[in-house]
């Protein structure tokens, strides 16, 4: 019986890796990558760009409100402070539990206004995204296209391998704005 030392089954088991990885091989298809740069297509496509318009008019009238608001918020907590010299213990401590439960509900509906901006924002960009998957597969089955990347995660690719303007003008043709509702 002959005994195998360390570098002989070395050997053996790179000669046994080696053939498997090429059996194994010829199970897939040849492979060709497309490079989609998303955050691009996000700031630069048509209806981001009137979605972006839109949602910072929104934005704008919705902060407007809140400054009135907290304007108002802080004239009552001065007529309250003030009306504290003249009023009994008691009645003071009911309009002072009063005041902060009107403050508690103005708080979380402005914090509501605020959060209304940032679901209008990915609501947005979830429309450009649905937009643009079957983009990408018509572009992909035309260019024979297996394996799409998305540009941030790519150290290094070719030029030729970035669809992103193809892609882009396709989107902006199909999808040139956005309607942007406030609920």
């Amino acid at each position: 019986m002959r005994i195998f030392n360390l570098k002989q089954l070395t050997i053996i088991f790179l000669i046994t890796f080696v053939l498997l990885l090429n059996t194994a091989k010829a199970d897939y298809p040849n492979t060709s990558v497309g490079i989609v740069d998303l955050n691009l297509i996000l700031l630069e496509a048509d209806a981001a760009k009137d979605a972006a318009e839109e949602i910072e008019k929104i934005a704008v009238k919705i902060e407007e409100e809140i400054k009135v608001s907290d304007e108002e918020m802080i004239n009552e907590q001065n007529k309250l402070i003030e009306s504290q010299a003249v009023m009994a213990p008691e009645a003071f401590e009911i309009k002072r539990q009063e005041y902060e439960k009107k403050v508690q509900n103005y708080n979380a509906s402005r914090q509501e206004k605020l959060r209304s901006i940032d679901n209008l924002l990915g609501s947005s960009r979830n429309k450009v995204l649905d937009a643009l998957k079957p983009i990408l597969e018509n572009i992909s089955n035309e260019k024979g296209i297996t394996v799409m990347l998305e540009k941030s995660t790519v150290l290094l690719s070719a030029e030729s391998m970035d669809i992103t303007q193809e892609v882009l003008k396709a989107l902006n043709k199909e999808l040139p704005s956005i309607k942007i509702s406030q609920d």
